[in-house]
């Protein structure tokens, strides 16, 4: 049989049971609106929340620790003979897809930063700077190479100054390019117990491109530097080939290659943070989510699949002797077969495309009463809108897959109709009643 041919007797057969075909679409139209509708919600919540994970911290850089500085629920430190030291930071950047792999050293003396009349407080960090500069971390201004006292300063560490007379924030005009600080550091004497002060001049020789994370409030200097601080607050000398880093940096080529480089480093015996795993945590979660929402709109579709299937058997009833003479003139049962299995399909894809446009506008409709209410409730606040998207988006590929699906729903639902059809008797069909 012809394709067009048999598109014709589909239309005639479906146009004379208009009714008993809307009302059977009907419940394919609730279900595929119902999987529209869930599935945009739930990918538009993932999107919000990727698109402010994703700005707050780098996906290709790591943060190691080591073992013995990991504490669970407040209990005590993990006892590991695996050391966090220069060799294991060799063995970091041998690593496929590893660029660069610094220690991140943390001072340890209490301290704040003097420019002027202006004093602030923000972390004090060490790196090492040959390894720190593949990292590609973006400038502001001045140069991502610090030398012997001097400092990458974060492109928030400014914010954190004010007038230390009259407590005003020093604003936004205030520039730490080029800046000579002074860091105020503070212990206590272990015999008299007074108070004793150690300044250190820090030379600013560039300021970094806000990231929206850590690392916008932090300074960087060599780690040498700090090792010489943490050592003049605690008294003592540390060995790095025996006692190690509490953490490192680790900078990899691509976020496809996180999880493996991040699975090879854990195999070492050290614990590692990286926003790609917490990104993949994410996905799997959604992933849940959108199958779960996802089967309460099939639950709907297999429904209507039982009724497209009543329907067509109805149809065989009412269509005895017309498929009793369809084969008499030469029908096959591929033929008739075709008729019943199209004629399902077509009600399947009329509830489907119904479902799609509902599902689309009540999506929409959703989505921008909830941007209006969120946008309220952060004017209210004092918040930024900048960013805020609708809670509701429908990927291209969904409104398709949900055509298809619904189609093949009425496809299947027709095929048990359809071998009825095909096992009717010619001869016994013409006498039928």
């Amino acid at each position: 049989m012809h394709i067009l041919e048999l598109l014709r007797l589909v239309k005639n057969n479906l146009l004379r049971m208009k009714f008993r075909v809307l009302m059977t679409s009907a419940g394919v139209f609730i279900g595929t609106a119902a999987v529209i509708l869930l599935m945009s919600l739930g990918a538009g919540l993932q999107r919000s929340v990727l698109s402010g994970f994703n700005s707050a911290g780098d996906l290709t850089q790591m943060t190691v620790n080591a073992p013995g500085d990991i504490f669970f629920g407040g209990g005590a430190p993990v006892e590991s003979d695996v050391v966090l030291n220069d060799a294991a930071l060799e063995q970091f950047r041998a690593l496929p897809g590893v660029i660069a792999a610094t220690p991140l050293l943390r001072l340890q003396a209490g301290s704040e930063l003097r420019l002027n009349r202006l004093t602030g407080f923000t972390s004090i960090q060490g790196i090492e700077p040959a390894e720190f500069r593949k990292f590609g971390i973006e400038l502001a201004s001045g140069s991502d190479s610090p030398g012997r006292w001097q400092a990458l300063v974060g492109a928030r560490v400014a914010d954190n100054f004010f007038n230390s007379q009259s407590g005003e924030p020093a604003g936004e005009e205030l520039n730490l390019q080029g800046q000579t600080l002074q860091l105020i550091l503070t212990r206590f004497s272990s015999e008299t117990g007074e108070q004793i002060e150690r300044t250190v001049r820090l030379r600013v020789v560039g300021v970094m491109a806000e990231s929206g994370g850590e690392r916008d409030f932090a300074i960087y200097i060599p780690a040498r530097n700090v090792e010489e601080l943490n050592e003049w607050a605690t008294g003592q000398r540390s060995s790095r080939g025996r006692d190690g880093y509490s953490q490192a940096l680790v900078k990899v080529a691509s976020p496809e290659v996180a999880t493996a480089v991040e699975q090879e480093i854990t195999r070492l015996g050290f614990f590692v943070f990286s926003f790609q795993s917490v990104l993949s945590s994410i996905n799997v979660i959604f992933l849940i989510i959108q199958i779960v929402v996802g089967s309460i709109g099939g639950l709907a579709l297999i429904v209507a699949a039982f009724g497209i299937a009543n329907t067509m058997i109805m149809s065989i009833y009412e269509r005895t002797r017309e498929i009793g003479l369809m084969k008499a003139v030469g029908a096959t049962n591929r033929d008739v077969m075709l008729i019943f299995l199209a004629e399902a399909g077509v009600i399947g894809m009329i509830g489907g495309i119904g479902g799609v446009v509902a599902g689309v506008l009540l999506g929409q409709i959703g989505g921008f009463v909830g941007r209006q209410f969120l946008l309220a409730q952060i004017a209210q606040s004092g918040g930024s809108p900048d960013g805020l998207e609708s809670l509701v988006y429908t990927p291209l590929w969904l409104p398709i897959f949900a055509i298809v699906f619904a189609t093949l729903v009425g496809v299947v639902s027709g095929i048990y109709p359809a071998l009825r059809a095909i096992r009717l008797d010619p001869i016994a069909a013409l006498r039928y009643e």
